[in-house]
């Protein structure tokens, strides 16, 4: 891989070992936009334009303001320069690491969907932040959210393409939307990322997913954190033969950074497939807290939300604790493998798009629909049959 040295340095950082050449001349000004008041948009555009086909180009740590969208168009790897893939996730210090405050101006906004757009195979993600204006600019986070239009523009990065590798990320404080929105692809990797407090559960429109799928091949989704996002945590569409294993889901317990599920499985009608076949849902852990900021822990089918296609794969191993309800399977179209999940008994009345629900020891819901194409399920005092209204709305 062709490494692009960025100006006042012979080589990327402590540790860093990949071959460098002299930066392109659309790079000199990257160094001196760090933790500065100035768009780094373009600068960081002309740097990637002129980054060789898979190249490399390291970014000094610091904050770099985004008023102007990025488009990554080639195989490249964009990271923090001085940190080796093997080094610590940025969310263990995020000092190491480029920030990327995403604050895209008005003018700007035309012909851009989100902040960044990757539309490549083969492009890499490694050791960056991804930030955004719910917290340090809220009148625009805001405007933007109540706008259909602008409302994408409030989130953070869109992808398409296949072999795209997104590890020791962290995306955060996305003001509505979603923090990271995969469109289509084939043998992605997303892994080791820390998705927080993205969007505001208990204000209308405010809401955010952390990672959103709409329809993959084979993704490796592995060992993440998922924190206070506020509309699904981790959401699909369809996700064929993919692993989704070891993730981490949990709550800080306050309202706002609720969320109305953890892990959905669904489509969306007219969109995707809602295939899961060959799909493993394996090992994750979601705990909600003792305060239940979570309605759902895993939520199986597009119901209550809208009808649409879900089949496949199977959900097992997995531990919930802290939801409201910790597994509602409903409108399932095909058949899908649902064992072994160590689920909590909940007891409790909880807000829902309808109206209080009441819900006395019950671990998990198949709604009749979702029964008529599973297996014989046992019976029991912790197993229910009825339609849920989507739990934990309680919105201002």
């Amino acid at each position: 891989m062709l490494a692009v040295a960025l100006p006042v340095m012979s080589k990327f950082g402590d540790g860093d070992r990949s071959a460098a050449t002299a930066a392109p001349a659309p790079c000199a000004a990257i160094p001196r936009l760090a933790d500065s008041v100035h768009d780094a948009g373009p600068a960081l555009q002309a740097c990637l334009d002129a980054t060789p086909t898979n190249g490399k180009l390291a970014l000094p740590s610091g904050r770099y303001e985004i008023a102007t969208p990025v488009r990554l168009r080639r195989p490249v790897t964009l990271t923090t320069r001085g940190l080796l893939p093997d080094a610590r996730p940025c969310f263990a210090d995020e000092r190491r690491c480029a920030v990327l405050h995403l604050a895209i101006k008005a003018s700007a906004l035309a012909g851009a969907i989100m902040p960044i757009t990757i539309d490549s195979n083969a492009v890499r993600l490694d050791h960056l932040v991804f930030q955004g204006t719910r917290l340090t600019d809220p009148a625009l986070s805001a405007k933007r959210c109540a706008s259909d239009k602008e409302r994408p523009m409030a989130g953070g990065l869109l992808v398409n393409g296949n072999s795209v590798t997104i590890t020791h990320s962290v995306f955060r404080d996305m003001a509505c939307y979603t923090a990271l929105e995969y469109g289509t692809g084939v043998e992605a990797v997303i892994s080791d990322n820390a998705f927080i407090g993205n969007g505001t559960h208990n204000a209308l429109l405010r809401w955010a997913d952390g990672l959103t799928i709409h329809t993959a091949q084979r993704f490796q989704i592995s060992n993440n954190r998922f924190r206070d996002n506020t509309d699904v945590q981790l959401i699909l569409g369809s996700c064929v033969g993919c692993t989704i294993t070891d993730n981490n889901f949990d709550h800080s317990g306050t309202a706002e950074g609720g969320a109305f599920a953890e892990i959905m499985l669904q489509a969306w009608p007219n969109a995707t497939s809602g295939d899961f076949t060959g799909t493993r849902v394996a090992r994750n852990t979601i705990d909600c807290g003792a305060q239940r900021r979570c309605g759902f822990g895993i939520m199986i089918g597009s119901a209550p939300w809208y009808e649409a296609p879900t089949f496949g794969g199977a959900v097992t191993d997995n531990r919930v604790r802290g939801a409201m309800l910790a597994l509602n399977v409903d409108y399932l179209t095909g058949p899908m493998v649902i064992a072994h999940n160590d689920l909590e008994v909940v007891s409790g009345t909880y807000p829902s798009m309808c109206g209080p629900q009441r819900i006395s020891g019950v671990s998990a819901n198949f709604s009749a629909k979702a029964r008529i194409v599973l297996p014989p399920i046992a019976t029991d005092t912790a197993t229910t049959s009825k339609h849920y209204c989507i739990l934990n709305y309680n919105i201002r």
